[in-house]
């Protein structure tokens, strides 16, 4: 269920399908888990790491001021304060001190699956009856009042998910996204280059549509410029509207993003859990797609980059092709396993996690740890969100304007 953690913000209509057919998956695994267990519980995902619904808050929380996130009832002040609400789509929501409040006003017979309304995005989590069509948990964590959340209430039947956005960040840290096409067209008019080009299947490797930026300073060579090779490529377009709208300079950056299907998605990014399958894909950026793209110049540098398994993925290509790899970007690093001989002395290392993914924050700590111990140049951006862009954006702005100023 890795996949379950859904990427809702910042996304075109194309990759908004794409992820509507996977939510209606995901939350009929919840549905199924949710037979067997207490609403409020942890779901497993096949790669180890904690994931899906909120685990239900205890007196250990309580007393350690709730810096791990968690879902509790109403207490009769609170259910009395939501029955005052303004909904809006049928949603609502408090946000004080260490508390969000979620609310749905809705029937049971508007639910497509399961009996109860169910919350996606940063956080997952099904809401509690607490009176007639009324529904509503708390969520408590440390700092939660300046988190940034998207969230949306997925299991009603024949509509649009009603969506909650959230965004308690420093107004520096807020800036205006413009759409995709507005920035392409922005950026290719000052000089800057955009394509989608489509790789041909090989062994264990399905063909792939590549998309690939260039800053106006690389089009018509990359030696001056930074490569970045991206796992899960689709997201350069989101990361590519970020960076201009903060107004971060992208002359000297070729962006290359290699789309992972969903159904071998974890094969071709986890070392060790399909080797083959893996090593094909491995074996496709690093020589193919490198010489494609690189045409026999040299880059400033060269770096490898992905979220969640993907993450995992950037740091085992910088692992195995040292040669090849100046860093890393690490955004929420998924399931990976520490190996002898690992050398990473004088590589530049940029990584982060949210807050609100339990797990994915861990592994990251754990990767952070390591790289800095064995010597690496390891800048970090740990922000109060969950597993999605508003999480992975700001560690790639970081990336950007470190590489930037050198």
């Amino acid at each position: 269920m890795s996949n379950c953690i859904m990427d809702i913000s910042f996304e075109d209509e194309e990759s908004m399908k794409r992820r509507r057919l996977s939510a209606v998956f995901c939350f009929l695994m919840l549905a199924v888990l949710s037979i067997f267990q207490p609403p409020l519980v942890y779901a497993d995902d096949f790669t180890g790491i904690k994931l899906g619904v909120i685990r239900e808050c205890t007196n250990n929380d309580s007393e350690q001021g709730y810096l791990q996130v968690c879902a509790m009832p109403l207490d009769k002040r609170e259910i009395e304060e939501v029955r005052l609400m303004q909904f809006v789509d049928s949603v609502a929501y408090q946000i004080y001190n260490d508390s969000l409040i979620l609310a749905a006003r809705v029937k049971k017979s508007d639910l497509s699956f399961y009996d109860l309304p169910a919350f996606s995005g940063e956080i997952s989590t099904f809401l509690q009856a607490i009176d007639t069509d009324l529904f509503a948990i708390r969520v408590r964590f440390k700092g939660i009042s300046k988190s940034k959340l998207d969230l949306m209430l997925f299991n009603l039947a024949g509509r649009l998910p009603p969506r909650i956005s959230i965004d308690g960040r420093e107004l520096s840290e807020k800036v205006l996204v413009e759409k995709w096409p507005v920035v392409r067209g922005n950026l290719e008019s000052g000089g800057a280059l955009y394509q989608e080009v489509t790789y041909p299947s090989a062994p264990n490797l399905e063909s792939k549509m590549v998309y690939v930026f260039k800053g106006k300073s690389c089009v018509k060579t990359i030696t001056q410029c930074y490569v970045i090779y991206v796992a899960d490529g689709e997201s350069i377009r989101t990361f590519v509207q970020h960076a201009y709208g903060h107004k971060i300079s992208l002359d000297q950056f070729v962006f290359v993003g290699i789309p992972n299907p969903s159904a071998k998605r974890m094969d071709e990014l986890l070392n060790g859990r399909n080797q083959l399958i893996f090593d094909a894909f491995m074996s496709f950026v690093t020589i193919n797609l490198r010489n494609s793209i690189e045409k026999d110049e040299q880059p400033k540098a060269r770096y490898a980059a992905g979220y969640s398994n993907g993450g995992a993925w950037a740091l085992d290509a910088l692992l195995l092709n040292r040669d090849k790899f100046d860093g890393a970007i690490i955004m929420s690093s998924g399931t990976w396993k520490a190996r002898d001989n690992m050398e990473v002395r004088g590589k530049q290392i940029f990584l982060g996690a949210g807050e609100l993914e339990p797990g994915f924050f861990k592994q990251t700590q754990i990767v952070d740890k390591l790289m800095l111990d064995l010597g690496a140049d390891v800048k970090r951006k740990y922000s109060k969100s969950g597993h999605s862009m508003n999480t992975w954006v700001p560690i790639w702005l970081l990336a950007l304007n470190t590489l930037n100023s050198k």
